[in-house]
């Protein structure tokens, strides 16, 4: 059904008419494309609650009348901050529910709310617990959600050491579609707290985490914190080739250095600025102030001074055991802005790429880190073919077990041929990738779900029947999984 003045009369009972909204400007301002996705439409409505009650009586009533609904809270998570769907239906605006509602330092998590925001929360920290730090995402600005960065699978400050987002998950708080209310893990049980995240069974957390919202809406997410020294430091190896850089790398990795790890091509330094500036696109220009073709930041945190120092003589020794060996490596040394700028969090690194042609997209692969040299010059060669500025972002996931790629495509988001140009390289790498055996985690619903779902049918047969158990009405929004 659409949403018509009844429905609206509705919702407004339920949240106050102040928090509701059909106006047409509002409506086309949470519309994104770009950042992760292409694909958004606009809502017909947008509703803000603050209650989970209020949530359970929203989603009860769009079941019943079989309305739409998309759950957001940060906003922009892949360009799917509206419905993928026409009519857009009920987009429901979580911001609202932005309370930080426990802190346990002895089992070491915190409980937030869906808008509880990475500024908003490491300010708290910062102020309440600066021996703790929350795994807010890395490069991400401050206006990012902690549940969404989550609930997506992303990586936070100290993914090297502990693993993606989810990975810290203990429980969450889900209304289903049909207004039940699911807790997972030790939380499950009434009365106990979220300190266990396998609880009373099977793992229901796992089925929630990707999932995008198109089982059910979480309202609260207990998630570990982590320890905070005060003592960091970046230290930035320089590569002449990707793959000096992928097997230097990794051994320093398997001896667990690092909190955060990142790294890429020397294009992540250009294309930070506006294409028709006046400084040069070539390397020989910026090799000349110091940037290396290829580089790895280790960010790297210390209990004591001696332990951070140790850190840092673990990498020497294996950049000293690689040059014995001929193999091309040195140190990037970078000014202490510089370091200081990578230290800082939450930050806002990754949004100047839109910049270079107006908007970004981040298309993020997961493989594990001996193919990353392969899969850094097949998206250079690949960008190029297609007109984009190779630009590659690289991180370890778990001391490298694994790899996060991306490739940052700078874009002209208002030119037609512009975005049919990174369809079409999107859909040329993802079936080279997917040959290979590597897996998209951010899927985009006309490219990279067909794609994957098409080889592992079996695989979505079953999701396909979880859907359905949870959202018999499918009324939830179908995200990037083609649901």
């Amino acid at each position: 059904m659409p949403v018509d003045p009844k429905i609206i009369e509705a919702l407004e009972s339920i949240v106050g008419p102040e928090y509701v909204t059909t106006d047409e400007v509002i409506l086309a301002s949470y519309v994104s494309k770009g950042i992760m996705g292409l694909e958004a439409q606009r809502a017909d409505i947008v509703v803000r609650p603050k209650y989970v009650e209020e949530v359970r009586r929203i989603l009860m009533l769009a079941n019943e009348h079989k309305i739409p609904v998309t759950p957001v809270a940060g906003g922009l998570s892949g360009g799917y901050a509206c419905p993928t769907v026409k009519p857009g239906g009920i987009l429901l605006d979580l911001s609202r529910m932005n309370r930080i509602l426990e802190v346990d330092t002895d089992a070491r998590y915190v409980v937030v709310e869906p808008g509880v925001r990475c500024g908003q929360i490491w300010r708290f920290f910062r102020d309440n617990y600066p021996e703790w730090a929350p795994p807010i995402p890395d490069g991400a600005p401050p206006a990012a959600t902690v549940l969404g960065d989550a609930l997506e699978r992303g990586f936070s400050l100290v993914t090297s050491k502990y693993g993606p987002q989810a990975d810290l998950v203990l429980g969450l708080e889900v209304v289903l579609p049909t207004g039940d209310i699911l807790r997972t893990g030790s939380w499950a049980l009434p009365g106990a707290k979220p300190f266990y995240r396998w609880g009373l069974g099977p793992d229901f957390t796992g089925l929630f985490l990707g999932s995008q919202g198109t089982l059910g809406v979480v309202t609260k997410m207990a998630i570990k914190i982590v320890p905070h020294p005060e003592h960091k430091d970046i230290v930035a190896l320089a590569f002449e080739d990707p793959e000096t850089m992928q097997k230097v790398t990794l051994r320093i990795l398997k001896k667990e250095v690092g909190v955060m790890v990142q790294g890429g091509n020397w294009w992540l330094v250009p294309t930070r600025m506006d294409h028709e500036s006046k400084l040069p696109h070539d390397y020989e220009f910026w090799k000349k102030r110091g940037v290396p073709k290829y580089f790895m930041n280790f960010e790297i945190w210390g209990i004591t001074k001696e332990h951070l120092e140790l850190e840092k003589k673990i990498i020497d020794e294996e950049v000293k055991a690689a040059k014995s060996k001929g193999e091309v490596v040195d140190y990037w040394k970078l000014h202490p802005r510089q370091v200081a700028s990578r230290l800082k969090k939450p930050n806002k690194i990754a949004i100047p790429y839109a910049k270079w042609r107006g908007a970004f997209l981040f298309i993020t692969w997961y493989l594990p880190w001996k193919g990353l040299a392969e899969f850094m010059k097949i998206c250079e060669q690949k960008m190029e073919e297609y007109g984009f500025a190779p630009v590659i972002w690289v991180a370890s996931i778990e001391h490298g077990r694994e790899c996060i790629g991306m490739p940052i495509v700078c874009f002209n988001n208002r030119d037609p041929d512009d975005i049919q140009r990174v369809i079409e390289f999107n859909r040329e790498t993802t079936e080279i990738f997917l040959d290979k055996g590597w897996i998209n985690y951010r899927p985009d619903a006309k490219i990279h779900a067909p794609a994957m779902y098409s080889r592992a049918q079996g695989y979505y047969y079953w999701l396909k029947k979880i859907k359905q158990l949870f959202d018999p009405n499918g009324i939830m929004h179908p995200g990037r999984l083609c649901l």
